[in-house]
């Protein structure tokens, strides 16, 4: 065997039972409350080395970022910023919380967080640290290999509507990518002991589901199923899920009865599927992504040494915009995707016979600032990992896998050492569409231009 050695670490980050009931996201209107865990969630580490440097990746299976940890473990562990890698799946049947943030920063625009949210970022983030030390502390020499296959459980989610305004909605004809990328990881005897995949698709599955005893509870929607289901496929083996460029991607959802869901077709809205039912859909899921993602590791051949182990990163700006003031963030966000049941709880008075009535959002201005965004590229042998703090469009993904320099290229978004605090990112093409992601914090701007600017420059650094 080589120089090259790999350690990992699992570390549950489930709220303890003391934490519930704990606040539901603003999204889904107020008034909801987490009360219960339906399947434990978790951070999961890969370190890597060549002898010579160390690498670190983790992730999150929850909804927020972790500022400031990239500062920690370079304080504590001695790995420099630039060879880490945090990000978080985005989970939507999980729990959102604080970050702990770097000084001078912010909280994330538009949330009111709560002291049990304050506690449980202090506590992810205490979490990450242990997950980082355990990973790094025993790694053993490996083999790599990279490879691809394709998942068909997502779709675009922008469907757009007569009055010039979109519903979050299946959207078959839409843009998307398919692509299921897998890095594998192997000890001398050809075990799998760590995976990296990565996907476009929000973790969404489970989003505002009730168990059996009608209580909204914590899991790690499809990518948690996902990843348990090859952990018990290979034993012992860490299995690290990532979101692609999905801001305009959705796992292909099951229909629950919400009125912008069917407003345009004869389905009644009361008829909804049962308790318990969402969770199961979202585990089935999830399985069927690992079946595809299995495939993929069963065909990788690995290799014993990583010649090329390099990164850097930098910050592209991305320009910001404000609401006419008086207005209500999240209303507009429910109004501009047609979300009829969040709409009813903001402001019932705007729906009438199960639809909304008198729609019209005032266009947002640029509010002559720019957000930093960081970027960041991991060389690998052959493959170039491009990792953003914000949520970029399918389109834009490709863009950036165009413009890395390297043979194989994958994407991972809600990255980042400064965090998730940039939101969604359109394409240039699409950010003219009025959709809900039309009416976040980022300013409509030449997207593509910004970030493929972005990777050149790193590219730059990189190889001179």
């Amino acid at each position: 065997m080589g120089n090259f050695k790999v350690g990992t670490s699992k570390v549950c980050i489930t709220p303890p039972a003391d934490a519930f009931p704990y606040p539901g996201p603003a999204y889904l209107g107020g008034d909801v409350w987490i009360d219960g865990v339906y399947f434990d969630i978790y951070v999961r580490m890969i370190a890597f080395t060549n002898g010579d440097q160390t690498w670190l990746f983790g992730c999150f299976e929850e909804s927020n970022g972790t500022d400031a940890l990239k500062d920690a473990v370079t304080e504590k562990y001695g790995i420099p910023y630039e060879n880490q890698m945090y990000c978080q799946i985005h989970n939507h049947g999980g729990i959102q919380t604080t970050t702990v943030v770097k000084p001078g920063r912010g909280q994330k625009k538009n949330h009111d967080f709560t002291e049990i949210q304050k506690k449980m970022g202090d506590m992810i983030y205490e979490k990450g640290l242990e997950a980082a030390g355990i990973a790094l502390k025993d790694m053993k020499p490996a083999k790599w290999g990279f490879g691809t296959g394709t998942s068909y459980i997502n779709c675009c989610r922008d469907l757009p509507n007569e009055d010039g305004y979109w519903t979050q909605m299946d959207n078959y004809d839409g843009p998307s990518d398919k692509t299921l990328s897998v890095m594998k990881f192997t000890d001398e005897n050809d075990n799998v002991i760590a995976a990296i995949l990565n996907y476009s698709a929000h973790a969404i599955t489970s989003i505002g589901a009730k168990d059996l005893d009608g209580k909204y509870k914590v899991c790690g929607d499809f990518p948690g199923f996902a990843c348990d289901y090859l952990e018990r496929e290979y034993p012992g083996a860490v299995v690290m899920w990532t979101t692609g460029a999905a801001g305009d991607q959705n796992a292909i959802c099951l229909y629950n009865g919400d009125p912008h869901y069917s407003e345009s077709c004869s389905v009644s809205t009361s008829v909804t599927i049962p308790n318990g039912y969402q969770y199961a859909y979202s585990q089935y899921l999830g399985e069927r992504h690992a079946v595809d993602a299995d495939k993929v590791l069963k065909r990788i051949v690995c290799h014993e040494n990583m010649r090329m182990m390099c990164s850097a990163y930098t910050d592209v700006y991305i320009p910001q915009q404000s609401a006419p003031a008086d207005c209500n963030f999240w209303l507009n966000i429910a109004l501009s995707q047609n979300n009829v049941t969040t709409v009813q709880k903001i402001a019932p008075e705007m729906v009438k016979d199960g639809k909304i009535i008198g729609r019209h959002i005032d266009d947002y201005e640029y509010n002559g600032t720019s957000e930093d965004c960081e970027i960041q590229m991991f060389i690998l042998g052959d493959v170039a990992i491009v990792t953003v703090a914000a949520e970029l469009y399918v389109n834009l993904g490709k863009i950036i896998k165009e413009a890395c320099p390297m043979k194989h290229a994958f994407v991972i978004t809600v990255a980042g050492g400064h965090g998730n605090r940039i939101g969604y990112v359109q394409d240039t093409d699409s950010n003219t569409h009025k959709t809900f992601q039309h009416f976040g914090e980022a300013y409509p701007c030449d997207s593509n231009r910004i970030f493929t600017d972005g990777v050149n420059e790193l590219s730059e650094k990189i190889f001179g």
